[in-house]
């Protein structure tokens, strides 16, 4: 079985994820440590703040600094992507499609954390977006309510969980149950700084999930089948 972190934050200096090259380093360390396959680099891209031409220079300069201090060091296949905050409207962006993982129609969305914020218009955007040929997967939706990540999973459209929230005993029941139901098509680390036990929950899930983690990642797989892996 191929692990796939989907979501994770450790190109140097592009966002809170990595402070530094060195930070980067440790990070990919922990992953090839687990066993990671490949790693998105998936940071944050704000389209209120920043021009997707310019975050993706910088992105795209963060990862040539990563490459300077890694050499020959064994490494996990890194796909350049982002974690795109949804807005009213981001449908109408123009480069939009630059932002999904390289070489893929797919793109790591995450809606806002106030409730009050996915409104109708919102959920336009998002149908918008996918009639635009983006294929949407949502970032953590552990984080949000139930109910209203049902709502896009009615509209056809799949999601991402966070490791740490399965790291329990008692796994939440949704979440068990979107796994089953096949609505969760992969599995992050959201990984920021690089504690030695940063990595421990991603990998303490994807053994604990056992046949279901291979089916997750057969999704993910089937999603990265035509990336650009660096």
């Amino acid at each position: 079985m191929k692990l796939i972190d989907f979501h994770a934050h450790f190109l140097p200096r592009l966002d809170h994820g990595s402070r530094s090259s060195q930070v980067s380093l440790s990070q990919l360390s922990l992953m090839q440590a687990a066993g990671v396959d490949t790693a998105c680099a998936t940071s944050h891209f704000y389209p209120q703040e920043v021009l997707a031409k310019s975050f993706l220079e910088a992105r795209n300069a963060a990862f040539d600094r990563l490459l300077e201090v890694l050499g020959d060091t064994p490494r996990p296949r890194i796909v350049l992507g982002a974690e795109v905050l949804i807005c009213e409207g981001l449908d109408q962006m123009e480069d939009l499609e630059e932002l999904c993982l390289e070489g893929t129609n797919v793109m790591l969305l995450e809606m806002p954390f106030s409730a009050g914020a996915w409104t109708g218009r919102l959920f336009r955007t998002v149908s918008e977006i996918a009639d635009r040929g983006i294929k949407p997967v949502f970032a953590h939706v552990d984080r949000y309510p139930p109910k209203l990540v049902e709502q896009l999973f009615d509209m056809g459209l799949t999601a991402q969980l966070n490791a740490d929230s399965l790291n329990h005993f008692f796994k939440p029941k949704h979440l068990t149950r979107w796994i089953e139901e096949g609505q969760i098509v992969a599995l992050g680390s959201d990984l920021h700084g690089c504690a030695e036990d940063a990595y421990l929950p991603y990998t303490k899930v994807c053994l604990s999930l056992k046949e279901r983690t291979n089916q997750i990642m057969a999704e993910t797989e089937a999603l990265l089948a035509s990336a650009v892996r660096r």
